[in-house]
């Protein structure tokens, strides 16, 4: 047999197995596919009937484009209008994404996200494009109930705030409302990264199947490999709720008052947990000065950075345990050195310290949030900073406190 005939038949034959391939998926995709072409939709699979509720395709394909879509859209742009420039960027971009409402063969409105995508032929002259339909109702409804939820909460801290700004005894309740507000706010957002990759993912692997050639085994170990992120993003939905369980944050006036008072205090609160963990503890101060601070709040900050280093003794099982808080006046700040000898933080840890929800503790009830409010307590609370290094015994926290308040 001829090489050019060889050549032909070989591409015919792949030619073939690709349609096939197609057809199945077309058939059996979760979502509705049509074919335009010349601006005519020419053919749809039976999901795109059940969306629009349809009996048959020659019905739905009768029907004309303006009565599938109500006059308007959500943001108030013409449909008709709108249709057109949706294909006028698909035609320019070679696809466009995009969310529209639809009404059903009962003019019952419905959210559809469409991917437009351009098709190029070497046979056809005429303009083709692949519309993939996505039916996206739960998702808008669980979106608008998110923003009625932050409206809500965004109301009643308003309120409170307007309310309760003069009296010093309701101020405290504000600010736990406040403190809600944010532990609500962050929980959602956890939750809505999680759900983006979960639905990323899934759209990821519909558009894989439709426009890819993989062959099995590559196809296999695609599907393993998002169906363990989407497991993986699922757990971490459920851990959300135990990461707040102890949120919680001082909301006293600031005094004027030693610097020691908070380490010594700290230390009474340590000293007996401290002596069954055989962990001696040296407080080292140049000068005992006198500034403002929320003092419940920096023995917080103490108790947090002083827990840590005992769980590290514990879980390393470091002999000769000891911390050392070394405390020096600057020329604006007081620097505040805290380290013990238990070998230090891991290097890809260093970065992530500080981050809420970061913990290495998960299994003995971690909350994440210990070093994370002793930041904002430092930073936020008082003005000053926080940091931590490895030195060559172990973990050393820095804390500098402003000597005057400005």
């Amino acid at each position: 047999m001829e090489p050019y005939l060889i050549f032909i038949i070989t591409i015919l034959l792949m030619f073939i197995v690709k349609l096939s391939f197609f057809k199945k998926i077309y058939t059996h995709s979760t979502n509705g596919i049509s074919i335009i072409l010349n601006g005519k939709v020419i053919d749809c699979n039976d999901k795109l009937l059940q969306l629009f509720e349809y009996d048959s395709e020659k019905e739905f394909l009768q029907v004309h484009p303006l009565k599938l879509s109500p006059p308007f859209q959500s943001d108030g742009s013409f449909s008709f209008q709108k249709a057109n420039d949706m294909m006028l960027i698909a035609r320019e971009k070679g696809n466009h994404r995009f969310d529209w409402q639809f009404l059903t063969k009962n003019e019952q409105i419905k959210n559809i996200e469409i991917d437009i995508i351009k098709v190029d032929s070497f046979f056809l002259r005429k303009e083709k494009f692949f519309m993939i339909w996505r039916d996206i109702d739960k998702r808008i409804e669980v979106e608008e109930k998110l923003k009625q939820l932050n409206a809500n909460l965004e109301n009643i801290i308003e309120e409170k705030v307007e309310k309760n700004k003069k009296q010093e005894h309701i101020l405290l309740q504000q600010s736990k409302q406040a403190q809600i507000g944010e532990m609500l706010s962050m929980i959602a957002h956890q939750w809505r990264q999680p759900l983006g990759a979960i639905s990323s993912s899934i759209i990821d692997i519909q558009m894989k199947l439709m426009l890819r050639n993989l062959d099995t085994e590559e196809f296999f170990e695609y599907i393993a490999k998002e169906l363990q992120n989407i497991e993986n993003y699922t757990q971490s939905l459920t851990n959300t709720i135990d990461d707040f369980r102890d949120f919680y944050r001082y909301t006293k006036k600031k005094e004027c008052l030693s610097i020691l008072s908070p380490f010594r205090k700290a230390y009474q609160i340590i000293d007996k947990t401290f002596q069954e963990a055989q962990i001696k503890i040296n407080i080292l101060c140049e000068k005992d000065l006198i500034i403002p601070m929320f003092e419940g709040e920096i023995i917080q900050v103490v108790l947090s950075i002083l827990q840590n280093s005992k769980d590290n003794f514990i879980q390393k099982n470091i002999l000769n345990r000891k911390v050392e808080i070394i405390i020096k006046e600057g020329e604006e700040n007081i620097v505040i050195n805290i380290c013990d000898n238990g070998k230090g933080i891991n290097k890809e840890n260093l970065d992530s310290i500080f981050l809420p929800y970061f913990t290495t503790k998960e299994k003995k009830n971690g909350t994440g949030l210990g070093l994370y409010m002793a930041q904002k307590i430092i930073q936020e609370r008082h003005g000053g900073s926080i940091t931590v290094e490895n030195n060559f015994e172990g973990a050393c926290f820095r804390i500098l406190l402003k000597k005057e308040d400005k």
